[in-house]
Formats: structure tokens, sequence, C-alpha cells
């Protein structure tokens, strides 16, 4: 399975809200670091994370856009769509719905080895998210 394929399936997961293959695309010792949060280790915290955000946009779809490939790392760019009808999860506690729309641009950094994705980073603006959601000013203009 090439990169592209391991991170296209860890996307249909995420997409369908089916984690039931993620000891197949993540090592068990897996370190992911998103925006706002200490790295996370294993797993379990990994689904725990995709799960929360899933909850929060029950119709959240991932949009990959490009991919840039070099030995055992993979960059993907792209968007998360959604809505949000469900709370969303902080580490201050959970945000009431909104129910707004969110189109967010990210960009994710993996390694992969011996076929299971041991790193992965996640880089999003956090401030503009959560101005889409009308819990923060827009930003300024430049």
């Amino acid at each position: 399975m090439t990169l592209e394929q391991l991170v296209d399936r860890h996307y249909a997961e995420i997409n369908s809200g089916d984690f039931s293959d993620v000891a197949e695309i993540f090592g068990a010792d897996v370190v992911t670091q998103v925006p706002g949060s200490a790295p996370m280790s294993g797993i379990d915290p990994f689904v725990a994370y995709g799960q929360g955000f899933l909850r929060a946009f029950p119709d959240g779809r991932i949009h990959r856009d490009r991919y840039v490939e070099a030995g055992d790392r993979i960059i993907v760019e792209g968007r998360f769509t959604g809505t949000n009808t469900g709370p969303l999860e902080t580490p201050a506690g959970d945000l009431p719905p909104t129910g707004r729309s969110l189109e967010l641009p990210f960009a994710d950094a993996f390694r992969v080895v011996d076929g299971r994705i041991t790193e992965h980073r996640i880089y999003y603006d956090l401030g503009g998210m959560l101005a889409q959601l009308g819990l923060a000013p827009e930003p300024a203009s430049a």
C-alpha cells in the first residue's frame, strides 16, 4: 500500500465515522499533535479526538486537495467541512453547537514506519475556525 493509499484509508474512516480498522492504519504508539492541545500518544486518544470532532460536526468530511511524498513522510493539504450541530470539546470544556457551517483548510503531516502511521501532526487555524463558528471575532483584514 502506498503512503497516499494509507492516508486515504484514514480519511475514509473519518468520513464514515467508522474507526474499526484504525489499528491497521496507525501504529500502537502513534503520536498525534493538534492545535491547542498537548501531544497525544497512542491510538485511543487519537480516536477519542476524532470522535469528538465528529460529534461536533456529524456531517463532517475531509476533502484532500494535494499530497506531497518524500521517503517515509507524506504531507496533505485539504479542507474539513461540516455543520456544528453537536457540542465542541475543548480543553476548557464543551462549547454548545452554533449551527454554523465550517470550511477549515488544514495540513496533515504523517510519518509511516512498517506500513503504519507513527506520527501525525495536524495544522489548522484555530482562531479562524472559532470565528467561522461565531465563537471568536473575525480576524482583521491585512
